[in-house]
């Protein structure tokens, strides 16, 4: 069963859950600017029929307090979907429309309820996708933690969607509301391309991608690393960003089959465009070889055991730092190895992850190593 904990708000009291699960919860499913901007919605005393556009709604709550309304959840989350769901399942409420932020949403909405997310160049994204739906600036209102909001955030509204105002701060959370309509909002691409010349790589990286402007230092070992380890016929990419590591393992072994898992729409879609632009050997029409699945870390696979599963887990689920998700997958990974699998992860040294990949698998190897990362093999 998972934890649960009771929010209360203005329209109702929510039995609510977080994603990733763990035993002894410590976070909550939602946070002090959820509470505000819910506080404010209730005050505008808005029509029953309204149309509302909740946007990074990360663990649904916004989305169950609000389901009321006809609501459209948009978020670059397969975790924010799955929670939203399952949120309002649990409280016996209609769940939203939701839209991955692969899609453009359109038509009018009476309010956009924006929470600010972590990534900037996700900001600038969605802002410029939202400009055209905001006719009156009281139709917005954004959220956030008041320690996350600084000029750098108040600049990229201002260019990208219109002049913008932090409220004054409640529970230590405030408002973002806007000055003005949005003008001719310029609509950038968000794809920044890099080369990686001594792998003859080309990667194309979206909004929100990890590491879109350069290999990142972790890669660069596990790439190494690779090389190290025996050919797979079935392999997973998870926490898979751009797609970097299956497709490297992709040029290596022809043959294998590949699976893509991330959190993030817009990664998923990077490695995508990046296998069809740097692996030969597959074609657009080849889904027997390629796949991709927004999930959390594996919760929802169901299809056969994989030879090999790479990982370069994320140390961070949005503004929380720490390993509650790498061992989440490192648990999701021994359900779904095959006997003689192996799990290939890449780490910061302190993180400490030989433990429970030892306790987990029985054995783990250091196969690579520098004075920050090491990368571990776990196989039974």
């Amino acid at each position: 069963m998972p934890h649960t904990a009771i929010f209360a708000t203005p329209f109702n009291s929510l039995q609510l859950s977080r994603r990733p699960r763990r035993e002894r919860e410590t976070l909550q499913a939602w946070d002090a600017a959820d509470e505000y901007l819910l506080h404010h919605i209730a005050e505008l005393n808005i029509a029953n029929d309204s149309r509302l556009l909740i946007v990074n709604d990360s663990q649904g709550a916004l989305s169950t307090a609000l389901s009321a309304y006809n609501c459209t959840l948009w978020a670059d989350s397969a975790i924010s979907a799955l929670s939203a769901t399952e949120n309002c399942a649990r409280n016996g409420v209609r769940p939203p429309e939701f839209m991955p932020a692969t899609d453009k949403p359109e038509g009018r909405f009476d309010y956009i309820l924006y929470k600010l997310p972590k990534s900037r160049s996700l900001l600038q994204y969605q802002l410029q996708h939202l400009a055209s739906l905001v006719l009156q600036p009281e139709q917005f209102i954004a959220a956030a933690m008041a320690r996350h909001i600084d000029h750098h955030v108040v600049a990229a509204f201002a260019k990208n969607l219109a002049p913008a105002r932090p409220s004054l701060a409640r529970k230590k959370a405030r408002l973002i509301q806007l000055l003005a309509a949005p003008q001719d909002i310029a609509m950038s691409d968000d794809t920044k391309v890099i080369t990686l010349t001594e792998f003859d790589l080309t990667l194309h990286n979206r909004a929100n991608v990890f590491s879109r402007d350069k290999l990142d230092i972790g890669s660069r070992l596990m790439l190494r690393a690779i090389d190290k380890l025996a050919a797979p016929s079935h392999l997973a990419d998870l926490a898979c960003g751009n797609g970097l590591l299956g497709i490297y393992a992709g040029r290596k072994w022809p043959q294998a089959r590949l699976h893509f898992f991330d959190d993030s729409f817009l990664a998923l879609d990077s490695a995508r465009k990046n296998c069809l632009t740097n692996l030969d050997s597959v074609s657009q029409t080849d889904a027997d070889q390629l796949s991709f699945s927004a999930d959390d870390c594996l919760s929802n696979y169901q299809g056969a055991a994989f030879d090999l599963i790479l990982c370069n887990p994320p140390f961070h689920q949005d503004h929380h730092v720490g390993d509650h998700i790498a061992q989440t997958m490192f648990r999701d990974c021994q359900k779904h190895l095959a006997d003689n699998g192996r799990l290939c992860v890449v780490g910061n040294r302190h993180l400490g992850y030989h433990v429970t990949l030892k306790k987990l698998f029985g054995h783990c190897d250091v196969i690579e190593s520098d004075s920050k990362f090491v990368v571990l093999l776990a196989y039974r």
